[in-house]
């Protein structure tokens, strides 16, 4: 099966953060997880959908903010 598995804007959540003032750090500490996570989040590494919901939701938004369809990586690429 090919992969249908959605991704996370990544430099839209770089702008969430930085738009708020804060560093990665800040939003690890808001979502409650390590600054290792978000760092490897950032960095497109191990995107888990319940790491991308603690982010989205400790920044203000939902999750869908930051979804990338497989449609829309192909057509971008």
């Amino acid at each position: 099966m090919s992969n249908s598995n959605p991704g996370y804007d990544v430099a839209r959540l770089r702008d969430d953060i930085a738009g708020r003032g804060w560093l990665p750090t800040d939003l690890a500490r808001t979502a409650g997880v390590s600054d290792m996570t978000v760092r490897r989040f950032l960095r497109g590494e191990r995107q888990t959908a319940k790491t991308a919901k603690k982010l989205a939701e400790a920044l203000g938004f939902s999750i869908r903010r930051y979804l990338i369809s497989s449609r829309e990586q192909r057509v971008a690429s």
